[in-house]
């Protein structure tokens, strides 16, 4: 069975593959990033009929510093979305890191209702990765491009949370000042798959340093069973061992773990609708 990030993958990479037939209802999760926005558009049945990516520096350790800048992007991927849809576009949710202040979270349900979408939820990240992964006892690392969210997860339910100012950035100026490059071609070389092998010495101490963060966090916990780590900065091979061996737990990734928290978020609609 195909996973839903690697539908998602080819959703965003081939727009002309958006299949809205039999729809009834259609919902926009919107997830923004330190580095990217993601927008997807799922059905009532919670089938990803289009996705859409898009390079953003509007949000810096998960605060919007670019409201004009984020409100822009956000109206152009939902416009993008309803010029190719037979039906409204009209609903939609997005998220916010764990421990974010609550001006910060009113104002990332404004860029949606700026771009004429009903809001139905609003969600921390892991809640929505865990639409997702439906775990049971387990905690979920989120490593983003600026922040790591840290959720635990007992009975299916979410018990804790906790984000620190730690991500992909971080992995790209270690990169940059080894290599005494750009940040910019440090961050080409970061997310090209065939290079991860050759900059993960490099970045490991990086790593460990993220993975030291999520023990502090998760040591009290005695019934965890398993550490899944999702966001964009997780994609580089070997993450998920250097994570493992600090924690001492079964550690890892979904296929393209961009996608999970994302798809999440469209994915709460439904529970809202209902």
């Amino acid at each position: 069975m195909t996973s839903p990030g690697a539908i998602l993958h080819e959703l965003v990479n081939q727009p002309e593959n958006w299949d809205f037939s039999g729809a009834e209802r259609l919902f926009a999760g919107v997830d923004l990033g330190t580095y990217k926005a993601i927008t997807i558009v799922v059905d009532e049945t919670g089938r990803p009929r289009a996705a859409r990516m898009r390079r953003a520096e509007v949000v810096r350790c998960g605060l919007i510093v670019d409201y004009a800048g984020a409100q822009k992007i956000v109206r152009e991927m939902i416009e993008e979305m309803r010029k190719a849809a037979p039906l409204a576009i009209d609903q939609g949710a997005t998220s916010y890191p764990p421990q974010t202040e609550h001006a910060n979270i009113d104002a990332t349900r404004y860029l949606l209702e700026g771009a004429g979408l009903e809001v139905l939820a609003v969600l921390d990240e892991p809640s929505a990765a865990n639409q997702v992964l439906q775990l049971k006892n387990a905690a979920i690392v989120d490593v983003g491009g600026g922040t790591t969210g840290i959720a635990v997860i007992q009975n299916g339910a979410i018990v804790f949370t906790d984000d620190e100012a730690t991500g992909g950035v971080h992995l790209s100026l270690v990169v940059a000042g080894n290599r005494k490059i750009s940040y910019e071609e440090a961050e080409q070389i970061k997310i090209d798959p065939a290079r991860s092998r050759e900059i993960l010495p490099v970045v490991r101490p990086v790593i460990e340093k993220i993975a030291s963060i999520a023990d502090a966090c998760l040591r009290n916990f005695d019934n965890l069973t398993e550490i899944c780590l999702v966001g964009g900065t997780c994609e580089l091979a070997g993450f998920e061992a250097i994570v493992q061996k600090t924690l001492h737990l079964k550690t890892y990734r979904p296929e393209h773990p961009q996608f999970i928290t994302p798809l999440g978020i469209a994915l709460s609609c439904l529970d809202e609708n209902e």
